[in-house]
């Protein structure tokens, strides 16, 4: 069986350099299996996915799950999750912010720069048809932990208090890790769309009162927790921010019909608009 685990965090411990001057961390998780090697008689740890790098947030929704086998025959599967800190996507924004800050033309020049390499930030993800890229290029083993937990599988799926379990990290702050099946329709195929937005609420002063907002969407697919008697939203895409604008035009996108919507094109989908904050928390714009 295919399961496919979404994550999102709150209240995360702020580990980023220059956080008195109101710079935050900019999570990521990695999950890793634990098994073990019956010829050598010791445990080996393996990569099985790690979600996009979230610019500059503290109660993170990661947008990329990550699908595994699971056998049901099985009794233990254990996996470790760790949220580090990628510090070298802050200096990376750094500098593509004083850019968008000096000339818009330099701003979205360093945008399509960096649109050419598998880097997730800036609002947005690059997603497509394939696995997300792993963030190479700009995570590392020597970023800051911002937390550790260790998931049994199947726990969480027989689980008696929901799909949905919430794990308090020693470090501070909470994960949420949500477990379900990830095939649940006969839906195949991916699906190509590009949004736009018209007249979007300009809730930015700016200088002299000519701003303007800098909006990106967010999808979100509905899950029904029947145990819980609950239901949630979780993130499967989000778009790039465009700089100072009210009617965005974002980028054509891709993305596979397991990942967004289980495999059934009925189930309810959510599209969410906020304004990005280099400071502070992105702001709602609407839905």
């Amino acid at each position: 069986m295919r399961v496919q685990i979404h994550l999102r965090a709150e209240k995360l411990t702020n580990l980023a350099r220059g956080k008195y001057l109101g710079r935050r961390s900019s999570p990521y998780c990695t999950i890793v299996s634990k098994s073990e090697n019956t010829n050598t008689n010791s445990n080996e740890n393996v990569v099985l996915g790690r979600t996009e790098v979230i610019h500059a947030n503290t109660f993170p929704h990661f947008t990329k799950s990550v699908i595994i086998e699971y056998d049901e025959e099985v009794a233990w599967t254990h996996l470790k999750i760790t949220i580090r800190d990628c510090r070298a996507l802050r200096s990376i924004i750094g500098r593509g912010g004083q850019r968008r800050r000096r000339s818009r033309d330099d701003g979205e020049e360093e945008q399509q720069r960096i649109a050419r390499k598998p880097f997730f930030g800036l609002g947005g993800i690059h997603n497509n048809t394939d696995d997300h890229d792993d963030n190479s290029n700009y995570c590392s083993d020597n970023d800051p932990i911002m937390g550790e937990v260790d998931v049994e599988v199947g726990e969480l799926l027989k689980s008696d208090n929901g799909k949905e379990q919430k794990f308090e990290l020693s470090t501070g702050g909470t994960l949420y890790v949500f477990i379900t099946e990830s095939i649940q329709g006969t839906d195949r195929g991916v699906l190509d769309c590009q949004i736009r937005g018209l007249d979007v609420k300009n809730i930015e002063s700016g200088l002299l009162g000519l701003g303007a907002v800098d909006p990106y969407f967010v999808i979100s697919k509905k899950e029904n927790d029947t145990k819980k008697g609950t239901t949630c939203y979780y993130d499967v895409y989000r778009s790039e921010h465009v700089h100072d604008i009210i009617n965005p035009f974002w980028k054509p996108f891709r993305i596979d019909l397991e990942r967004l919507c289980n495999n059934d094109v009925h189930k309810q989908l959510k599209i969410t608009v906020w304004d990005q904050q280099d400071r502070g928390e992105d702001r709602w714009l609407g839905e």
